[in-house]
């Protein structure tokens, strides 16, 4: 089995040289990603140490501090965990900014799984693969024993980036890029999406399979289902849906709550606009569906017919998390 050195790029948020900020701040945001990736490679059997600095300190102090924690242990990679800035998108513009990974020499030892990881991030997170690049000037790739490579998972001043970001599903993409090879490792318990949104919603693997029929139809079972894999209260209800939606949308069956005007949203509506990179208000509708329809292939015509081939697909997604 390997050894890894993985780490955050920044001190922690608001102390020393913490990270950009945007509609994400990179410094929760990569942290989050960083203790992910270390739960799972552990979980696949590898050593994965955190070298992290965690103290309030100049951009100096900490790079110092991080390569030293590197240094101290003998790896096969060191992996950098970063979000990018610089687009400054505030509106959307319907294209992202992406995820690349930095190295130090084009015959590094790294170069495959830095394409890889590339690949794998703009796969699971739906955005833009701006490939690997070589950077002799930064100080980790150019300080540390073992080869590095540097992760810009996503820009946090890019409100498409945003809108598809996922920390823990970036994370599970990331180590599938490593270690060359589809893992298990489900979910940990604590939050997966963006820090800086609120949400508790995780869009990865449920540590609780949950197994439904691929009928078409979108029910209290397929409910409960989705609400394991999201995290939100599992009750088998999609609740505060508006009501002119209902009759336009056969195959959503039992356990929808419509109202005319409803009080609130559903968490678990959000969780998969999250996903599907639509916008996240709460509520199913015909620009939502067609989101979801989109991310799983098929017709986007805005409902959700009886025996819906896309809840069918959605189901049979069910099934492989």
């Amino acid at each position: 089995m390997a050894k890894y050195n993985v780490h955050a790029g920044h001190c922690p948020q608001g102390k020393g040289a913490s990270g950009a900020v945007g509609f994400l701040k990179e410094s929760v945001e990569d942290r989050i990603v960083k203790n992910e990736m270390i739960r799972l490679l552990k979980a696949e059997g590898h050593t994965a140490y955190d070298c992290t600095c965690d103290v309030a300190t100049t951009q100096s102090g900490c790079l110092a501090r991080i390569v030293t924690k590197c240094n101290s242990h003998s790896v096969d990679a060191d992996g950098s965990v970063h979000l990018n800035s610089g687009r400054k998108d505030k509106k959307g513009d319907g294209d992202t900014g992406g995820v690349e990974v930095l190295i130090y020499s084009w015959d590094s030892k790294v170069y495959d799984m830095a394409v890889r990881i590339c690949e794998e991030v703009s796969k699971e997170l739906k955005i833009r693969n701006r490939g690997v690049k070589v950077d002799t000037s930064l100080y980790v790739l150019r300080k540390t024993k073992a080869p590095a490579f540097l992760v810009e998972c996503c820009f946090v001043d890019d409100k498409d980036d945003y809108e598809k970001w996922d920390a823990k599903r970036c994370a599970k993409a990331i180590v599938r890029g490593m270690l060359n090879k589809d893992i298990k490792g489900g979910s940990s318990t604590s939050g997966s999406t963006s820090s800086s949104s609120g949400s508790t919603a995780s869009g990865s693997t449920s540590a609780s399979k949950a197994t439904v029929t691929a009928d078409g139809y979108w029910g209290p079972n397929t409910t409960k289902a989705l609400q394991k894999i999201f995290g939100t209260t599992v009750d088998g209800k999609v609740s505060n849906q508006y009501e002119c939606y209902k009759d336009q949308n056969p195959g959503l069956e039992d356990g929808w709550e419509w109202e005319d005007d409803p009080s609130g949203y559903s968490p678990l509506i959000k969780a998969i606009q999250k996903m599907v990179g639509a916008t996240q208000d709460g509520y199913i509708g015909p620009k939502t569906i067609r989101a979801i329809q989109k991310y799983f292939g098929c017709t986007q015509d805005g409902v959700f017919s009886a025996k819906s081939p896309c809840i069918k697909k959605l189901q049979q997604w069910i099934n492989k998390q």
